[in-house]
C-alpha cells in the first residue's frame, strides 16, 4: 500500500469512527476518484457502505466514477446496503454494461425492477450484453469518444474538442463517414500542428488498428499487448464505429481473469465472492468439483482394497502412500499450470510440436525429480523400516509416480482444451484426483510384485 492510500485511508477510518462527516465530505471531495476506489480494498463492508453513501449524498458523480472502477464485489455490496427503490434509481444511472456486469448477482427483485424499468435501446443493450456474456469486448465498450465528419476541417475538429466536456484523457479523435463508417484516427497532437483549413481526411492516418464488437476480452488483451496502445476503438462487422475501450478496462479485466484462474485451479467458483455471508450457497458453488474429487477418491479406495493381500503381508507398505498421494499430486499441479498457463496465453495453441515439446520439457523435470526424491525416500525407507526391499519398492514407485503425474498434469489441460473447456480447471481436483488413482496404483503394483522379497 503506497504512502498516500495509507495516510487516506487512516483519515476516512478515523472521520467515520468519530462520525465527523463535515471532514469526511471535505477528503471525499478532495481526494481522486482512482485513490478512493483503491482506498476501498482495505476498508471492512460496512465502512465501504458508509463511505460511498457520504460521497453519493454529496457529489453523485463522483460517486458514479468511484464506482465503476471498484472490484464487483464491492459493487455488490454497496447496492445489497441500499433500499430497493434506492438500489434501483442508482443501478438506472449507470451505463448498460456496468449493469450488466452486476446484475446477476444481485437480488433478484432489484434485478427484476431494474429490467422492467429499462426502455427502449437499453433494455436491448442489456438483454444482447446477458446473451452474449461477460467474455465479450461488447460489455466493457464505452461511449466516450470524440468523432468528427471526415468532411471537417481542421479547425471544425478542434472546435469539437474545445466543446468536448467528458471526464476522459483525450488522445485520439476518430474520423467516420456519413454513415458513421470508422475511416481514420488523428491524434489531439497531430491535429494541433496543421492548418486549420485542412481537410481532417487528408491528414489523418487510416491504416486503423480495431476491435470488433463480437471479439473476446481474451482476444482484446492480446491486441492491447501488441501495439502498446491506450485506447482502441470498437466496430462492427460494417466497420461501424461503436464505441471504444481504454487500457483501464483491460487492465480490470486482466485483474478479473487473473482472480478467475485462481478460483479454478482451486475447483472454486468466482461467485462465491459475492455470497460472503451465505453459506449454503458457496457449498452449492464448490460442491460439483469436489463430488467428482470424491468420486475419484473412492475409486482409489477400492483401488487399495484390490491390494489388501500385499497390505497385510507387509502393513509397513501402507506408511508411505500418502507420500505418494501428495508428492505425486504437486508435481501434477505444477506441470499442469504451466501447460495451462501456456495454452491460455495462445503460446501453445498454433503448434502442436510446441505442446509436444512443453510435455516432453515437463517429462524431463519429473524424471529429473523423480529420482532424487525416490533415492532420497527409499534411504530414509530402508533405515528407518530396517529393510532394504521396502526402501527399493517406494524409490521406485515415487519415481513411477511423479513421472506418470508429471506426464498426466501436462496433458490434461490440452485435453481440456481439445473439449473447448478452460485448461485452468484441470489445474484443481481433478489432476489431483487422476494422479492420486495411478500414483496410489503403481506403489501398490510395485509392492505386489516385490511382495516375496518383503518376507524374507
Amino acid at each position: 500500500m503506497s504512502p498516500i492510500i495509507e495516510v487516506l485511508k487512516e483519515t476516512l477510518k478515523r472521520s467515520l469512527q468519530k462520525h465527523d462527516f463535515k471532514t469526511l465530505e471535505r477528503i471525499l471531495s478532495k481526494s481522486h476518484k482512482g485513490d478512493i476506489a483503491e482506498v476501498f480494498k482495505y476498508l471492512t463492508k460496512e465502512e465501504r457502505v458508509k463511505i460511498f453513501t457520504v460521497l453519493y449524498k454529496t457529489n453523485p458523480d463522483k460517486a458514479f466514477d468511484v464506482f465503476t472502477d471498484l472490484d464487483d464485489i464491492v459493487k455488490v455490496e454497496i447496492i445489497r446496503s441500499l433500499h430497493i427503490k434506492d438500489a434501483v434509481d442508482f443501478i438506472l444511472k449507470l451505463p448498460t454494461p456496468e449493469i450488466a456486469s452486476i446484475i446477476e448477482n444481485i437480488p433478484e427483485d432489484i434485478k427484476r425492477a431494474v429490467i422492467d424499468n429499462l426502455e427502449g435501446e437499453e433494455k436491448e443493450e442489456l438483454k444482447h450484453l446477458l446473451s452474449e456474456g461477460e467474455d465479450k469486448v461488447a460489455s466493457i465498450v464505452s461511449e466516450s469518444y470524440l468523432a468528427v465528419l471526415d468532411t471537417s476541417t481542421v479547425e471544425d475538429a478542434i472546435q469539437k474538442v474545445k466543446e468536448y466536456n467528458q471526464d476522459i484523457e483525450l488522445v485520439y479523435i476518430y474520423v467516420v463517414d456519413e454513415k458513421n463508417k470508422l475511416v481514420g484516427v488523428i491524434s489531439l497532437k497531430d491535429l494541433l500542428t496543421y492548418p486549420s483549413n485542412l481537410m481532417v481526411k487528408d491528414i489523418m492516418k487510416r491504416d486503423l488498428i480495431t476491435l470488433n464488437i463480437d471479439d473476446t476480452k481474451e482476444e482484446a488483451i492480446e491486441t492491447f499487448k501488441r501495439y502498446d496502445l491506450y485506447v482502441l476503438p470498437v466496430v462492427d462487422d460494417e466497420g461501424t464505429l461503436l464505441g471504444v475501450v481504454y487500457i483501464e478496462d483491460i487492465l480490470d479485466v486482466m485483474s478479473e481473469k487473473t482472480t478467475e484462474d485462481f478460483f479454478k485451479m482451486a475447483g472454486a467458483k468466482e461467485e462465491e465472492l459475492f455470497y460472503a455471508d451465505k453459506t449454503f450457497k458457496i457449498a452449492k458453488l464448490r460442491l460439483p468439483w469436489l463430488l467428482i474429487a470424491t468420486a475419484g477418491e473412492f475409486i482409489t479406495a477400492v483401488i487399495i482394497s484390490l491390494f489388501d493381500y500385499t497390505i497385510t503381508e507387509f502393513i509397513q507398505v501402507v506408511f508411505f502412500l500418502p507420500m505418494v498421494a501428495a508428492l505425486s499430486g504437486n508435481i501434477s499441479s505444477q506441470a499442469a499450470i504451466i501447460a495451462a498457463r501456456g495454452l491460455k496465453e495462445g503460446r501453445l495453441t498454433e503448434n502442436t510440436v510446441d505442446y509436444i515439446f512443453t510435455v516432453f520439457r515437463e517429462l524431463k523435470v519429473a524424471v529429473f525429480i523423480g529420482m532424487i526424491i525416490g533415492i532420497l525416500v527409499g534411504v530414509v525407507a530402508s533405515l528407518w523400516i530396517s529393510n532394504h526391499i521396502l526402501g527399493i519398492i517406494v524409490a521406485i514407485a515415487l519415481f513411477f509416480s511423479i513421472v506418470f503425474a508429471g506426464l498426466i498434469g501436462s496433458l490434461v489441460p490440452f485435453i481440456m482444451y481439445k473439449l473447448e473447456k478452460d485448461p485452468t480447471l484441470a489445474t484443481g481436483p481433478l489432476s489431483l484426483t487422476l494422479t492420486d488413482i495411478i500414483g496410489i496404483s503403481i506403489y501398490l503394483i510395485v509392492a505386489t510384485f516385490f511382495i516375496h522379497y518383503l518376507k524374507l
